[in-house]
C-alpha cells in the first residue's frame, strides 16, 4: 500500500532540487559571461599630462571617466585634446595645463600664464626671443606651475607709447621683442622707430607712432583777389576802392592723417564752391604831387634844397631783405609785395618823413637799414614787385636833392 503523503512530499522535493539546479546553472552562466566580457572590453589609453605620459588600462569609453579612473583632475582653464583618442580602441588623451611661471630679470619678476610644456615653449608663447640671454633652465626643461626662470643679459630701454613713457628691462634682442614684452599691439599703419627688426641697445629710446586716417569735410574761405587800376590824375600814394572785395566759401573733403593724435598730413579729395568771391577793384594814383613843406631848414647836417651825389640799391618786403616778413617799416608804414609803388626809400642819414628827389623822382624816407645806409647819399629803394625785381633793379649812382626834412 502506497502512502500518498509520502508521494506528495517526494514530488515537492524533486521540484525544489530541479529549481535549485537551474538557478545554479544560470548563476554560473551569468558569472562566466560577465567574467569573459570584462576580459575582452579592456584596452590601453595613453594620457599625456602637460608633457608627462601615463598608460592606463580601462573599460571606460568617456575621456573624463578615464581621467577620473586614473585620479587625474582638470583645472578650470586646462584644455583637453581628444583628437588622438578613440573610445574602445585606445590612443592618446592630451592635457594642456594652464601654468603660472615667473620670469625674473633685473630684479623684476613678471608672471605669465602659459600652456607651454617646455621652457622654450614658454618664451615662444609670450613672444620673447631668448637670443643673447642666459637662462637658468635648459630650454627643453618641462614647465612646472610656479617655477621661476632667471634671465641674464638684460638691457634697459625707454618706451614711448600711447602718451606714456616707461623704462623697460628687455630680455629680447630686437625692438619687436620689447614691443611684445610691453603687450603693445600695432594696428593698421602704426609704426615704430627704430624699426621692429633693429637690435636693441642699453639706453635706447623706442617710440610707437599710432596712425589714424580720417575723411573730413571742412568749410574754408576763398580769399578775394585785388585788381589794381592806375589813375594818373590822382597823386602817388593815394587810392580808392571802386568795388569792395568779398571772400568766398568752399567745402573741401580731405583725407587727413593723424600721428599720435596730431594732424600730420592731408590730401584734398574734392572741393565744392558754395559762395563765389568778389574781386576787389582798387584805383591808385600815379601822379607825382607837390610836397607840403614843414618849415625845417636843416637836420643831421643836411640842408633843405641840398644836392649830393648818392648811391642806390633795391630791396623788397621779404624776410631775406628785411630780416622779417610782416612788412612794417621803421616809420610804421606797411608795405607788401604787389602793392602800387609808394616811392619809399630806406636810409639812416635823414629824418624819417624826409622827401628826396632821386634822378628827378620823389621818394619818402620811411625805413632804416644796416650800417651801410648810414653813409651820406646811400639809399635803398623799396621795390613792390618783389625780390627778383629788387635784384634786377641792381645798384647805381644817382643825384639826390633834399625836398623836405622830416614829416
Amino acid at each position: 500500500m502506497i502512502n500518498e503523503s509520502s508521494v506528495v512530499s517526494f514530488k515537492r522535493i524533486s521540484r525544489l532540487v530541479s529549481a535549485t539546479v537551474i538557478a545554479f546553472v544560470l548563476i554560473v552562466c551569468i558569472f562566466t559571461a560577465t567574467a569573459f566580457a570584462g576580459v575582452t572590453g579592456e584596452y590601453d589609453v595613453v594620457i599625456n599630462d602637460n608633457g608627462k605620459e601615463y598608460t592606463v588600462t580601462t573599460e571606460e569609453t568617456q575621456p573624463i571617466e578615464i581621467l577620473n579612473e586614473a585620479n587625474i583632475t582638470l583645472g578650470a582653464n586646462d584644455k583637453l585634446n581628444i583628437a588622438g583618442f578613440e573610445a574602445g580602441e585606445g590612443g592618446v588623451i592630451t592635457i594642456d595645463r594652464l601654468n603660472t611661471v615667473y620670469i625674473k630679470y633685473d630684479e623684476i619678476i613678471t608672471d605669465y600664464n602659459v600652456y607651454a610644456d617646455t621652457v622654450a615653449e614658454v618664451f615662444a608663447e609670450i613672444g620673447i626671443s631668448t637670443e643673447n640671454c642666459k637662462i637658468d633652465y635648459s630650454l627643453s626643461a618641462p614647465v612646472e606651475n610656479g617655477m621661476i626662470i632667471n634671465v641674464a643679459g638684460v638691457k634697459t630701454v625707454i618706451l614711448n607709447a600711447d602718451s606714456t613713457s616707461s623704462s623697460i628691462s628687455a630680455i629680447g634682442s630686437t625692438v619687436a621683442d620689447v614691443i611684445s614684452l610691453a603687450g603693445i599691439s600695432l594696428d593698421g599703419d602704426d609704426y615704430v622707430e627704430p624699426s621692429l627688426d633693429t637690435a636693441i641697445e642699453d639706453g635706447m629710446e623706442i617710440t610707437v607712432f599710432r596712425v589714424t586716417v580720417k575723411t573730413e569735410t571742412r568749410n574754408e574761405v576763398i580769399k578775394y583777389s585785388t585788381e589794381i587800376k592806375q589813375n594818373s590824375d590822382m597823386d602817388t600814394g593815394t587810392s580808392e576802392i571802386e568795388i569792395a572785395g568779398q571772400n568766398g566759401e568752399k567745402q573741401v573733403e580731405y583725407r587727413v592723417t593723424y600721428i599720435n593724435g596730431r594732424e600730420a598730413s592731408m590730401e584734398e579729395l574734392s572741393s565744392t564752391v558754395t559762395k563765389e568771391p568778389v574781386t576787389e577793384v582798387k584805383i591808385v594814383g600815379t601822379k607825382q604831387g607837390s610836397v607840403e613843406p614843414n618849415g625845417v631848414q636843416s637836420a643831421k647836417g643836411y640842408s633843405l634844397g641840398q644836392t649830393i651825389k648818392g648811391k642806390y640799391t633795391h630791396y623788397c618786403s621779404c624776410a631775406k631783405c628785411c630780416g622779417k616778413s610782416n612788412g612794417v617799416t621803421a616809420s610804421g608804414k606797411k608795405v607788401y609785395t604787389g602793392m602800387p609803388n609808394p616811392y619809399y626809400v630806406a636810409c639812416n642819414w635823414l629824418p624819417l618823413g624826409s622827401v628826396i628827389s632821386v634822378n628827378g623822382t620823389n621818394y619818402t624816407v620811411v625805413d632804416r637799414g644796416g650800417s651801410g645806409l648810414s653813409s651820406g647819399g646811400r639809399i635803398d629803394i623799396y621795390t613792390p614787385e618783389g625780390h627778383q625785381a629788387a635784384i634786377r633793379g641792381g645798384t647805381g649812382s644817382c643825384s639826390i636833392t633834399i625836398i623836405r626834412l622830416g614829416w
